[in-house]
């Protein structure tokens, strides 16, 4: 399935993520449901401003989860929002009979919207039971309140436990992918996605940072006069993935926006696939 905004307008293949926009972690919040993170309250114009430059650059897709900043990450995505392709994920604590639909108008609420583009599970979690929330996102779907369902970290075979429960299509599935981590995105799982018609979105593109430091990286990028970082962008796009790499710097969101322009040769191609 091709995905587009509501207005039919195609994906930018970069993303925007939003973790750690307005959201730090706390290790002595033990007592919430997002054990762990916190929402950093100020410095909230910095992100806006970031937000609403990513869209006049082109970008028109961003991704949300209410675990991000305790759900106040949220907050600051409907201050800057337009008409872009949203998405959104449901925390542990939201899955179980009966809890996704307040959950998902929560996540209206903050977004400033009637609706959302796509409602993913943010995991197969052992101890809350992720199967139990795709009926009620079927239900919004046939609301029309939700265009699409998507999930986060499953596995072929979870994906074919969500495909078997689930009445509509599953889209995409976002993972932890990048030049530097591919143990859970391997050939098997991309031939399944594609097979399937389900996008791969690799959250960590840059594995926060590391591909800067990468020898085989910095002599491709060197090439190409371009930045490690648009290396590691460029060869998640020759997969056909959408990276969402994270930035509040409009110097870095250029940074990132330039990737799409940069071909890599088969052979350069074959080298980082090397590593």
């Amino acid at each position: 399935m091709s995905l587009k905004t509501v207005s039919s307008k195609d994906l930018n293949p970069i993303g925007i993520g939003t973790w750690d926009i307005n959201s730090k972690i706390n290790p002595n919040n033990l007592t919430s449901k997002y054990r762990g993170v916190d929402a950093d309250i100020g410095n909230e114009e910095k992100a806006i401003e970031a937000i609403r430059y990513s869209i006049s650059k082109g970008q028109n897709n961003i991704d949300c989860a209410e675990l991000y900043g305790s759900f106040y990450t949220d907050e600051v995505v409907g201050q800057a929002r337009n008409d872009i392709f949203v998405g959104d994920k449901l925390w542990k604590s939201s899955l179980a009979k009966g809890t996704v639909r307040p959950t998902f108008d929560t996540m209206l609420k903050k977004l400033n919207t009637d609706y959302l583009d796509m409602l993913t599970i943010h995991a197969p979690f052992e101890d809350a039971p992720w199967q139990e929330a795709i009926p009620q996102i079927d239900e919004l779907i046939s609301e029309g309140l939700v265009r699409h369902f998507g999930v986060s970290n499953f596995n072929i075979d979870q994906m074919k436990e969500a495909m078997r429960i689930s009445k509509h299509p599953l889209v995409a599935n976002q993972m932890n992918f990048n030049l530097l981590y591919r143990d859970e995105v391997n050939q098997e799982f991309i031939d399944f996605c594609k097979q399937n018609d389900i996008s791969i979105v690799a959250y960590q593109p840059i594995k926060r940072g590391e591909v800067l430091h990468n020898d085989t990286i910095i002599k491709v990028a060197k090439k190409h006069s371009a930045t490690p970082v648009q290396v590691a962008l460029a060869w998640l796009l020759k997969l056909g993935t959408f990276p969402i790499p994270k930035s509040i710097s409009k110097e870095h969101i250029d940074e990132n926006l330039a990737s799409i322009n940069l071909r890599l040769t088969d052979d350069e191609f074959a080298e980082l696939n090397a590593i």
